[in-house]
């Protein structure tokens, strides 16, 4: 510090400042800075997340009451397209995407503490690409990032195994393996029911891939068929058709609509109807859609509407946020990438869901335009600062001289 303070003073050609006063100075330097790096790479995320709540929402016609008040909301995060770097990215472009997302997801951890985390796919940047080594470190690194004491589930995404055409049993198997996933599975939390789909496994060509998909979202579709006849049985005393009597109620379980979670969004045009803060670009917005490529097909659309029969869709792929509402009146929400490599003001969302109902806050992330004009104001006024400071000093001298 002394070498560097002696150093400044050549620089500056100040010979008889008080070595105290620049000392000083560089504190007050080096502390300005530090303030600087906390509050843009820590504090920030804490400012912008603790302003998001929970949807205020009451479960009423809870099938599991029997009686009893009802149950609290299943609260849950849901977010999409983090898309861990590769090893052929940039290192510093690597560590700047997985800071902030790492910052942002165990702030929102911490602070709203969610029942159960949804991730819709793309976890991975290159995963198509990637080495089984390279695949194994990728996917560790993932689950540090987004380490949770709540569940986390997450659907597969195209740069994680690749579009339909890519994909090779090796990359499909290693990616089921490691996040424990089916084609398509149905998962139950608190009474809720989700319905977790491989958007790529619906090409329509009777690959083996599809046709395992299309076997279990039958299988998926008779259970809930069942549920809602055994529910119907209980208030109506109905008996159960044949084609339950396969089905394992074992568990205690009740119907309610199911929840299609996916990484691509249903087929529609374009983004032209979105209306979102995070919306696409104005660019962007009339561009058409290619089924199976920015969207699931038509074909796969009903199909997938017709036998789960949900009451929402949640997805990703797009990068963008979006909400439309079906001609059959079911809900669909497009999240936006969780990563600033993809959107500057990245959102996630925040849903509580009762057997009947759902309600939907949707909660931003710090914009990286803010951080890089916090950094660029923080700069420009320490500069100013430090002409300030040297002015000052150089004044004084001239002073002490003249006297």
């Amino acid at each position: 510090m002394i070498l560097f303070s002696r150093t400044i003073q050549k620089l500056l050609k100040i010979r008889h400042l008080d070595f105290n006063s620049l000392h000083g100075v560089l504190i007050t330097i080096c502390s300005w800075i530090g303030i600087t790096l906390l509050f843009c790479e820590y504090l920030i995320y804490y400012f912008a997340i603790i302003t998001c709540s929970w949807p205020k929402h009451s479960c009423h016609n809870d099938p599991f009451a029997n009686g009893k008040p009802p149950r609290a909301p299943l609260q849950t995060i849901i977010l999409a397209d983090p898309h861990l770097l590769g090893k052929r990215a940039h290192w510093l472009d690597k560590l700047r995407r997985e800071w902030q997302m790492t910052r942002s997801f165990q702030t929102a951890d911490f602070l709203h503490r969610p029942d159960v985390v949804f991730v819709l796919g793309d976890i991975l940047d290159d995963g198509q690409n990637a080495l089984l080594e390279d695949f194994r470190e990728d996917v560790g690194r993932f689950r540090t990032m987004f380490w949770s004491s709540a569940p986390v589930i997450c659907a597969v995404g195209n740069h994680d195994i690749g579009f339909h055409y890519r994909i090779i049993p090796q990359l499909r198997q290693r990616f089921e393996k490691a996040f424990e996933r089916r084609p398509v599975e149905l998962l139950e939390f608190s009474g809720i029911q989700f319905v977790l789909i491989n958007s790529m496994a619906f090409e329509g060509d009777r690959c083996s891939m599809c046709k395992e998909a299309e076997q279990q979202l039958g299988v998926v579709s008779l259970r809930l068929r069942c549920q809602r006849a055994l529910k119907a049985r209980t208030e109506e005393e109905q008996t159960l058709p044949k084609e339950c009597d396969a089905v394992d109620f074992s568990r205690e379980t009740a119907f309610s609509k199911p929840i299609i979670l996916q990484h691509f969004p249903m087929y529609r045009l374009s983004d032209e109807a979105c209306n979102e803060p995070d919306e696409a670009p104005a660019d962007e917005k009339s561009q058409p859609f290619r089924g199976k490529w920015e969207c699931i097909s038509k074909e796969a659309t009903e199909q997938i509407m017709n036998t789960i029969e949900p009451r929402a869709v949640f997805g990703g792929h797009t990068h963008h946020g979006c909400y439309r509402k079906h001609r059959n009146g079911v809900d669909e929400w497009t999240i936006s990438s969780f990563n600033w490599r993809n959107k500057i003001n990245p959102s996630f969302l925040m849903v509580s869901f009762c057997p009947d109902t759902l309600a939907v806050y949707k909660c931003f992330l710090p914009n990286e335009h803010t951080v890089f004009f916090t950094y660029g104001a923080s700069g420009f006024f320490l500069l100013l600062w430090l002409v300030w400071q040297v002015a000052r000093r150089i004044r004084k001298r001239c002073k002490v001289r003249f006297d």
